[in-house]
């Protein structure tokens, strides 16, 4: 429609620039909203699978169903520190700021989803063995020790020196996130006599339908979850970004 209209910023058939970004940020908030809502619709079903319909375990008991909340946890921090491998070679190679930022999302969602997982099998391994920890046990140490790295890499990229942070926790989360296939096969280590760890899923230890449906919703609920938190947190990052480059460009402008 020629013409002005209703102030909206159509002049003359042309759609002003402000026009553009406002129809923008309300498309986004809305895709926002919307995938907001089909991400926690999903972890309530996974909890109505976990809580209401999956029986008690027969050896466990109620205990068994951390397990659903340990190990979906588990995968997906395994697949934001994967996230953070990629962001990182890609900010190393090409120095893009939005790789950069990027990384730091997944490493600081990872580092949540990682302490989850310690917490939920110490409480797992006090109920089912009577021990909080076992530093015995290879994938206990490993992932203590991934555990650790990325802690490290949490508070290098929170407090570090800004000129040399981007860098050095790009090194870091890849040394990091390296170190995930060591504690998936740590375990293989140890005769199975000697194991604490149970691997309930490669040993198709799940019997019931019930389980795998709510094991597989557990994981597809945590691993959405953690899509959003990232992407939440990513344009978090972006515009702490522009706030920075904006405060320089007015100091620069003032002097």
């Amino acid at each position: 429609m020629a013409g002005y209209f209703s102030g909206v910023g159509v002049v003359e058939g042309v759609v002003s620039p402000w026009y553009n970004r406002t129809m923008l940020v309300a498309k986004n908030r809305v895709l926002q909203i919307l995938l907001t809502l089909g991400v926690f619709l999903l972890v309530g079903y996974a909890q109505y699978m976990v809580f209401m319909v999956v029986p008690n375990e027969q050896v466990m008991g109620a205990v068994q169903r951390v397990f659903y909340f340990h190990v979906a946890s588990a995968l997906a921090c395994y697949a934001a520190f994967g996230a953070v491998f990629v962001a990182s070679l890609l900010y190393l190679s090409s120095r893009e700021r939005r790789a950069d930022i990027f990384a730091v999302a997944a490493g600081e969602v990872g580092f949540v989803l990682c302490t989850v997982v310690l917490i939920t099998g110490m409480i797992w391994g006090h109920s089912a063995w009577n021990t909080w920890f076992r530093w015995e046990e290879p994938r206990l140490v490993t992932f203590l020790v991934l555990w650790l790295i990325f802690l490290s890499f949490t508070v290098l990229r929170n407090f570090g020196d800004p000129t040399k942070t981007a860098v050095h926790g790009s090194i870091l989360g890849i040394l990091g996130a390296l170190s995930v296939p060591l504690v998936y096969i740590s375990i293989k280590f140890l005769p199975q006599s000697a194991r604490l760890h149970p691997e309930v899923v490669e040993h198709g230890g799940l019997k019931a339908p019930s389980y795998w449906t709510a094991f597989g919703l557990s994981v597809a609920a945590f691993m959405f979850l953690a899509a959003l938190l990232i992407w939440l947190r990513y344009r978090v990052g972006v515009l702490e970004h522009v706030a920075t480059e904006a405060l320089l460009d007015e100091e620069t402008y003032d002097a």
